[in-house]
């Protein structure tokens, strides 16, 4: 082991474009010696590792690191260790790393899972965190149209395992970013159509990438299902 430890980058490269990442995130992917990137099992493509590529020094190693798309909690728990001690190994060696993540670092990502356990194997280990650029940022970009003006609330949820909980919460916010929309798409629709929402709803898909997606009329042209990559903004107007 060597007298200093290596230090972990919590780098988020944004949505999709590889454009969108701060200055601070393109020079640090310049300069670690290892790469960490996301990926489920049997799964070898990474996004947030394909954003990053026009930044990362010519033949660096890029390691996966296994997270399961489980509601296991043991076996959740489980793959985020497992992931701790792998970064901890390069760490030990007084190598420098990144964690990639889409978008933000600690907004709905893996590297956040990571962190706790991370700092139990090394309780004196050195991370710095970079922001990045989210999804809803873009998509609100796209339109030139703010998130929020003068007092207004904006409320920011992955996916509706509860349609009363969204219920409540478009009627308590201002306006509402529905990350992953794709996990209960049909229910999003329903409880919209029922607030009499549809209207002010937009579905954004693969935001920062070719093959992006902006559908602002759900009522007359509502998409059967959105892919992984999808979030829709709700501009309720303080219909509550």
């Amino acid at each position: 082991m060597t007298e200093k430890t290596g230090t972990l980058y919590g780098i988020g490269v944004g949505p999709g474009d590889p454009e969108l990442l701060t200055i601070k995130a393109a020079r640090i992917l310049g300069e670690v010696d290892v790469i960490f990137a996301a990926a489920s099992p049997g799964n070898d493509y990474s996004i947030a590792r394909q954003i990053a590529e026009p930044h990362l020094k010519p033949g660096l190693e890029v390691r996966r690191l296994d997270f399961p798309m489980v509601g296991d909690e043991e076996a959740l728990t489980q793959a985020w260790r497992a992931n701790a001690v792998a970064i901890a190994g390069v760490l030990r060696q007084g190598l420098s790393a990144a964690f990639l993540t889409l978008g933000d670092p600690l907004t709905y990502s893996t590297y956040g899972y990571v962190l706790p356990y991370l700092a139990e194997i090394l309780p004196d280990g050195a991370v710095v965190t970079i922001p990045g650029i989210t999804s809803y940022q873009l998509a609100a970009a796209r339109h030139n149209r703010p998130l929020v003006t003068g007092l207004e609330s904006l409320t920011i949820m992955s996916g509706v395992e509860d349609p009363d909980k969204l219920g409540e919460l478009l009627d308590q916010s201002d306006n509402v970013a529905i990350l992953k929309t794709y996990r209960s798409y049909e229910g999003i629709l329903a409880m919209l159509k029922k607030k009499n929402l549809l209207d002010k709803a937009t579905l954004y898909s693969r935001m920062g990438l070719p093959d992006e997606e902006i559908n602002s009329d759900l009522a007359a042209a509502p998409v059967a299902k959105p892919p992984y990559l999808s979030l829709m903004i709700v501009k309720t107007g303080g219909s509550r």
